[in-house]
């Protein structure tokens, strides 16, 4: 049974981390590390971790100055010394057999992800499952299967994920301490350059819980639109050049640069302290740029988008209220 080290950075946790790391302690997969890197909490998220620690001598605490999620989970990669590793947010959880459900698959694979469900924090705890692209109770990849990953929410965070630690450590691979956005989906990038089979399941491993407008994926960012450009931009690079995928694999990709085109501008549609006329004008840049319009093109031309969306996105906030309107009737 090989060690798998798990990564929790922590960070004014107080009221969420003890289920956290106790859902990482009760694992029904016992050969694990868990390290709780606290990034400069200024509440009680340290005295809590240390009192966890007396009780479970798999636990390890670091303490650093605040310099964000990125700098304390590198400071948990330099330290582990499991074989694998895995990252667990400090409001999240893991479900009991988690690890050991995904460790089934560690042999001839570099990367093991798992399912996982959504908790609305805000809507009563409502569970959302999340949707698989295949059937089965489990799949084994390759790079051509990016684009399926990255349009159906495989590709964007690195928790409920298992990695090889020699990849990263022989690779130096650690997270943009520049970034506060996408720095998840950076570090699938670099990693994934080194994947030749990943499995991917069904079975849920971990509960991702959110509140609407608190984390990163659901509140606006004033320059998110230019972040999703680069990141896109360095995408379609690495998926011609350095994945080497196919002219149909990179045709597929295009969905997803439309889907975060799409999911920036409902995030400024949704934005509470923005008047109508800012989330026409802001909309109106992601909407109107060069960039957006050719990946909108190939969309309608592949079939994937309709035409009557593309009329709609003229309006990008009409688009977003009709949208919204047919996801309630459809819930």
């Amino acid at each position: 049974m090989e060690k798998v080290t798990i990564i929790i950075p922590a960070y004014n946790a107080q009221n969420t981390i003890k289920r956290s790391v106790l859902s990482a302690c009760n694992q029904t997969y016992k050969n694990i590390e868990i390290l709780i890197i606290n990034d400069g909490s200024q509440d009680k998220t340290f005295e809590i971790c240390k009192d966890l620690e007396k009780k479970d001598i798999r636990i390890s605490i670091r303490h650093i100055p605040n310099q964000g999620v990125s700098a304390a989970r590198n400071v948990g990669i330099s330290e582990a010394t499991g074989k694998f590793l895995t990252f667990l947010d400090a409001d999240d959880y893991l479900e009991p057999d988690g690890i050991e459900i995904m460790m089934q698959y560690a042999d001839n694979t570099e990367l093991i992800i798992g399912n996982y469900l959504t908790v609305d924090i805000a809507n009563n705890c409502r569970i959302y499952r999340h949707k698989q692209y295949f059937k089965g109770n489990s799949h084994i990849g390759t790079k051509e299967e990016l684009p399926e990953l990255c349009n159906s929410r495989n590709f964007h965070c690195v928790w409920g994920k298992i990695y090889r630690t020699d990849i990263i450590f022989n690779n130096h691979l650690f997270f943009d301490i520049h970034r506060d956005y996408g720095e998840d989906i950076k570090f699938n990038m670099d990693y994934f350059q080194y994947v030749e089979r990943f499995a991917i399941l069904h079975k849920e491993v971990y509960q991702y819980c959110y509140l609407f407008g608190k984390g990163l994926g659901t509140r606006f960012i004033n320059n998110e639109w230019e972040i999703q450009k680069e990141l896109c931009s360095l995408l379609q690079y690495k998926s011609k050049h350095i994945y080497q995928l196919s002219e149909e694999g990179q045709d597929k990709l295009n969905h997803f640069y439309y889907s975060q085109g799409i999911a920036v501008i409902h995030r400024i549609a949704h934005e509470k302290e923005m008047s109508i006329f800012e989330k026409k004008y802001n909309i109106s840049k992601v909407t109107r740029s060069t960039i957006f319009q050719d990946i909108l093109n190939r969309e309608v031309k592949s079939g994937r988008v309709s035409y009557v969306d593309k009329i709609l996105l003229k309006n990008g906030l009409l688009y977003v209220i009709i949208h919204d309107f047919y996801t309630k009737l459809k819930y």
